[in-house]
C-alpha cells in the first residue's frame, strides 16, 4: 500500500494545507503572513498530498486558478521534511490530471505557475518551461513558467 494520498482537498484538510503554507513561507522563507492567505483561497481548487501512514497528516498542498485559457498553480509547497522524495512531482502530476479531467478548466490549454527563480529547476524537470523576464515578488526574484495541457 502506498504511504501518501494525493487528492483533492477537504474542508479540514484545506485548514491543514494552509497552515503547512503558513510554516514554509512565512516561518521558514519569511515571507509576510498577510500575503499568505488572500481571497483567491475561497475559489481556487486545492490539491493535498497526505502520509496516509501517520493519520493522513497534509505534507503538501497546492491550489489551481483559472487564469484565462490557462490554468495557474499557486503556493505549491512540500514541508522540509519530505521534500526530495518525489513527492512535489506527483502533486503536480495530480494536479494537471485534474486540470485535463474537470470541467472547470475545458477551455484551458495550458498550466501556468511563477516559481521562485531557484526553485525553477524542479519545475523544468517536470516539463515547464520558463517565458518571459524575471519579476520581483516581494523580494524575490519569480519567473511565469508554463506547460501544454495534454488531453487523451
Amino acid at each position: 500500500m502506498d504511504q501518501f494520498s494525493v487528492h483533492a482537498a477537504s474542508e479540514a484538510e484545506l485548514e491543514a494545507a494552509i497552515q503547512v503554507r503558513i510554516r514554509v513561507f512565512v516561518e521558514i522563507q519569511k515571507f509576510p503572513l498577510s500575503e499568505e492567505t488572500d481571497g483567491y483561497d475561497s475559489e481556487a481548487k486545492h490539491i493535498v498530498i497526505t502520509n496516509v501512514s501517520k493519520n493522513n497528516v497534509v505534507i503538501g498542498t497546492l491550489r489551481i486558478l483559472r487564469a484565462g485559457d490557462a490554468a495557474k498553480l499557486g503556493r505549491v509547497v512540500v514541508v522540509p521534511e519530505y521534500q526530495g522524495k518525489g513527492l512535489g512531482k506527483r502533486l503536480i502530476a495530480y494536479a494537471e490530471q485534474y486540470i485535463a479531467l474537470h470541467p472547470d478548466f475545458l477551455q484551458c490549454t495550458s498550466v501556468k505557475l511563477g516559481s521562485q527563480f531557484d526553485k525553477r529547476g524542479f519545475y523544468e524537470r517536470c516539463g515547464y518551461m520558463p517565458r518571459g523576464d524575471i519579476y520581483d515578488e516581494l523580494g524575490c526574484p519569480h519567473i511565469w513558467m508554463y506547460k501544454d495541457i495534454q488531453r487523451v
